[in-house]
């Protein structure tokens, strides 16, 4: 691909913010993006904060450094501003004095998004025309909206196209599939349950990068779980970009359930909720080993279940695959 220098925009910024958590490097991400590496890293640079990358507040920001350089219709004297800034001590909003003007002119003579700028430029500042705004906002906050979005959106499958089968719980071998998440720390548990079964997995996983979550699953899938693994259901985190890896070193069909609806895959979030008050958000990591995490796991496994005829996930789960997984 050739190399080249461009603005990045939204839809790159978004993609650069997957690849970044995905762990790949910076050379692949402008290849990806079609950009000279050095646009890359002159964007981290200029638009990050202590929060790391965000790509909603880095495109805001960006495109506030393209109106700095722009000269306001507001930033001289003029009758407009004068107008302009009698009309918001009478209360008017800026969409309101934007189309007035354009009602009397017959055309566009400034637009509200201009006026807002200028409200909260440091040109105005000492005016602090904020306080005729109807919120009198001191400052004005990014209207992004924050969203997800994955760069193989289109390849996902949906839960929406997973078999009755799966959805009825009348077949073994299909999964699902969560994060628990501790404060200050990127390790992890990443859950598993097999839904008809109701057995419980829990691994200790370093990151939440996508590669390092495949990783912890692929090889405690392939060594311990072998062939009982059909399908996966997950949630749309970036923990899961490099599903597809999963999907083929597992042989399963991983599918996903819609954005901000991890309800749909109950099974796995209930028992979520059970391990929590084993390993609180607030928990140090560093004092948790996968023969505690087992230990806590095995409680849960060998607990019998009004769904499962008084039964346990183990006894269920040894019947169906003659296995033990814990």
């Amino acid at each position: 691909m050739t190399e080249h220098y461009r603005h990045l925009q939204a839809e790159d910024r978004v993609i650069l913010y997957e690849l970044i958590n995905q762990g790949c490097a910076i050379q692949d991400i402008a290849n990806v993006i079609g950009c000279h590496k050095t646009t890359i890293y002159r964007e981290l640079h200029r638009n990050s904060s202590e929060l790391g990358y965000r790509p909603d507040l880095a495109h805001q920001q960006y495109r506030q450094r393209i109106y700095d350089k722009r000269v306001s219709l507001l930033e001289r004297p003029s009758e407009l501003k004068t107008f302009i800034i009698n009309k918001l001590k009478e209360s008017w909003s800026p969409e309101l004095i934007s189309g007035y003007l354009k009602r009397k002119a017959g055309r566009n003579i400034i637009s509200h998004e201009t006026i807002y700028r200028f409200i909260y430029s440091k040109t105005a500042r000492h005016l602090k025309l904020y306080r005729y705004l109807y919120k009198k906002r001191r400052f004005r906050y990014p209207r992004v909206k924050r969203r997800r979005r994955m760069v193989m959106k289109a390849r996902k499958r949906s839960i929406h196209s997973r078999p009755s089968s799966i959805n009825n719980r009348s077949l073994y071998g299909h999964w699902e599939g969560d994060l628990i998440l501790f404060r200050h720390t990127q390790a992890n548990l990443f859950t598993l349950r097999e839904r008809k079964s109701r057995l419980v997995i829990a691994l200790k996983n370093s990151s939440r990068h996508a590669k390092s979550t495949t990783k912890t699953l692929v090889k405690y899938m392939k060594s311990s779980l072998k062939k009982t693994v059909k399908t996966l259901t997950l949630d749309n985190g970036v923990e899961f970009l490099d599903f597809e890896t999963m999907e083929k070193k597992l042989k399963a069909l991983i599918y996903f359930c819609d954005p901000y609806k991890s309800y749909q895959k109950g099974a796995i979030e209930n028992a979520n909720r059970l391990l929590r008050t084993v390993f609180p958000r607030s928990m140090n990591t560093e004092k948790l080993s996968q023969k505690g995490v087992d230990k806590a796991v095995k409680k849960l496994n060998d607990r019998p279940m009004k769904c499962l005829g008084f039964k346990t996930p183990n006894e269920v789960f040894l019947k169906a695959f003659g296995i033990n997984a814990i």
